[in-house]
């Protein structure tokens, strides 16, 4: 048996860069976000190989009655928007989030100018639907990959 690349005989399969932001978003929207009903991480990975993690939550110092599931909602900053506030446009190589974004989140993805985004759940609400999220990304030259 021939082996092309003797250095990496052995080596075990690492996950994909893609598959790797993923599951880093789904360990921060699991250990971080305060949310009771829907835990949502994103993870971005600039060009210079930085990490930026966001997750879903009020703004810091803000109270939120966690019994009042409906009420909660006007006050979450979702996972996306806290990684997008901290890149410049065209600073993201990937953009990995836990669910679907939301069409407002997608229009923020689009002026950060980040044309696809990793997912891991079509988590759809009745605000914002399936459908009407992967027309959006379309019209805005956002390509959508579920791993």
């Amino acid at each position: 048996m021939k082996i092309d690349n003797w250095r990496n005989a052995g080596q075990r399969e690492r996950k994909s860069w893609e598959e790797t932001a993923v599951a880093l978003a789904k360990a921060i929207a699991a250990l971080r976000s305060p949310d009771p009903y829907v835990q949502v991480g994103a993870c971005g990975i600039k060009y210079n190989g930085e990490f930026i993690l966001g997750y879903n939550g009020p703004p810091s110092g803000v109270d939120v009655d966690w019994r009042d599931r409906d009420g909660r909602r006007k006050y979450m900053l979702h996972a996306e928007y806290n990684v997008l506030k901290r890149v410049n446009a065209s600073e993201l190589k990937i953009l990995a989030v836990t669910h679907l974004p939301c069409e407002p989140c997608m229009l923020k993805i689009a002026d950060k100018k980040v044309n696809k985004v990793y997912y891991n759940e079509d988590h759809a609400t009745e605000t914002y639907g399936y459908e009407g999220r992967l027309e959006l990304a379309e019209s805005l030259g956002i390509e959508l990959v579920k791993l």
